[in-house]
């Protein structure tokens, strides 16, 4: 049954990644809106690592180390591997590597000479004022420049597919925790909700970005359908192939799995999406700090009610057959 939900999870995720994105072919978006979208996605996706998927983990790996010594050593190398897995991903991917204080965003920087660009700066949740920047500074090349930059739209989708696959084994390890009840759980309810809030504004960066190239608006739905696919493609493998491996229902593989998922949403969350931005007042894609710091506040206590919400409902679905038959 959970095989099935995960699946379902997984069209809903594509086909919303995929209609978000071609919203800018036709709708001009605010800063403001983008912004707002953006600080909330950081905080779902950290109130969701932090609130959630890490106490997840580290429950599910207790209780299979039950009887020996607390696996303190296992948690800290699960959290490591998956922030570090996405700093690689991030830095391998991208033509040179950041300062963590820029705000983060999808730029495709062309040389002023008739050479070919140079790969893109893969930077995975967008701003638009970066953005904005971009289709200014590129309307300046010539027409040959404006051709050669389609040839380098393959690296900047690819560095992205990958990001997205490393996203989706946080909701096919969530799915997989909960297995064993086979119905649809508060943790990859939680996960879900998280990933579709986060790449809103990631997508719709995405789309304008390459609207600001000379690729037709063809090739935009191509690229964008891809990066739509990377997130469900890496859920329902991430699911399958830890099934095959006996993971499912909890323990070891599956807290150790959680736990690697957690630490790769703190380093989107952190880093990627940086809490807080001091580069200028407006940098946050026209809020100001404050208001941006609300939002993300907010955004973080939405998975934990969401969870005690659900979680409630549960108990009081299994209790009720109970107080019935007491009368």
């Amino acid at each position: 049954m959970s095989g099935g939900i995960i699946i379902l999870m997984s069209i809903a995720l594509a086909g919303a990644s995929y209609g978000i994105g071609v919203l800018p072919l036709s709708v001009t978006f605010s800063k403001s809106t983008l912004g707002a979208l953006t600080a909330l996605g950081t905080g779902l996706l950290l109130g969701a690592g932090l609130g959630i998927i890490i106490p997840e983990g580290v429950e599910t790996l207790a209780s299979a180390y039950a009887g020996s010594d607390f696996p303190t050593s296992t948690i800290s190398i699960a959290l490591l591997l998956g922030f570090t897995f996405m700093l690689g991903v991030e830095q391998f991917t991208s033509s040179h590597s950041h300062s963590p204080l820029i705000t983060p965003s999808i730029t495709l920087e062309m040389n002023h000479s008739k050479e070919l660009p140079s790969l893109p700066d893969v930077e995975f949740d967008a701003e638009l004022d970066d953005l904005e920047d971009q289709a200014t500074h590129s309307s300046r090349h010539s027409i040959e420049a404006q051709s050669d930059i389609q040839k380098v739209a393959v690296p900047l989708t690819l560095g992205l597919f990958i990001h997205g696959l490393a996203d989706g084994l946080a909701l096919g390890v969530s799915s997989l925790s909960d297995s064993s009840s086979g119905g649809l759980s508060d943790l990859s309810l939680v996960v879900f909700l998280a990933l579709l809030i986060h790449k809103a504004p990631t997508t719709l960066a995405f789309t304008m970005s390459l609207l600001s190239t000379s690729l037709s608006r063809s090739q935009c739905k191509r690229h964008l359908a891809l990066f739509s696919a990377s997130t469900p493609i890496g859920a329902i493998s991430s699911y399958f192939l830890l099934s095959i491996f006996g993971a499912g229902g909890g323990g070891k593989l599956t807290g150790f799995a959680l736990l690697v998922s957690g630490g790769s949403f703190l380093y989107v969350a952190t880093v990627l999406q940086p809490v807080s931005d001091h580069s200028h007042p407006t940098s946050s894609g026209g809020l100001g700090r404050k208001a941006r710091a609300l939002v993300v506040i907010i955004g973080v206590f939405i998975p934990f009610a969401i969870a005690f919400t659900f979680d409630h409902a549960h108990h009081v679905h299994l209790e009720s057959p109970n107080i019935i038959s007491s009368h």
